[in-house]
């Protein structure tokens, strides 16, 4: 079973979120798609306006080695025939970001998750329970430094900056909501 945290970020709350993984540990991160294998890893989040919208955080204390695919020359109305992604990411040591859509007016929600074992037949070749520690650290820092919508159990977090954008600017369609 695997394990998330939601959470809506903004571009200044994605740099914090980097400062904070990079003064735990040694990360590298992977675009989900790239046109090379080259291009999957970067130092920084794209802007989402560019279509970026998810990420593979990889914490480099855990052995692993990406394994990459090509997306199959069918899925040419993606446009992204012939790119490169990570085969082997549902079972590997990795944090999968995906963004919030801010922009979309059913809000859809970022998450923070981990695959742990839900997409492993077998055995993982990583040490699970020191991975856990370092997701539990990323989501005690995603909680102290976020705000809920309205508290329960899987609602999402609102980093400070994200929380300004959503609930205090006039034009975003859930504005004022407190």
């Amino acid at each position: 079973m695997g394990r998330q945290v939601q959470v809506a970020m903004t571009e200044p709350d994605e740099r914090e979120f980097l400062g904070f993984l990079r003064s735990i540990a040694t990360i590298r991160i992977f675009e989900s798609a790239a046109p090379t294998h080259d291009q999957m890893t970067v130092e920084e989040f794209a802007p989402p306006e560019e279509g970026h919208w998810q990420y593979f955080i990889w914490n480099t204390a855990f052995a692993w080695a990406p394994e990459y695919g090509q997306v199959s020359h069918q899925a040419v109305e993606s446009g992204r025939a012939g790119w490169s992604y990570l085969r082997n990411s549902s079972t590997a040591p990795v944090l999968e970001y995906d963004r919030h859509n801010f922009t979309s007016p059913r809000g859809v929600t970022g998450r923070i998750y981990w695959a742990k074992s839900f997409a492993s037949p077998g055995a993982l070749p990583y040490d699970l329970n020191a991975f856990s520690k370092w997701f539990d650290q990323v989501v005690r820092w995603i909680r102290k430094n976020g705000r809920r919508e309205d508290p329960g159990a899987h609602e999402r977090y609102f980093l400070p900056n994200a929380w300004q954008t959503y609930y205090a600017t006039p034009n975003w369609p859930t504005a004022g909501r407190r």
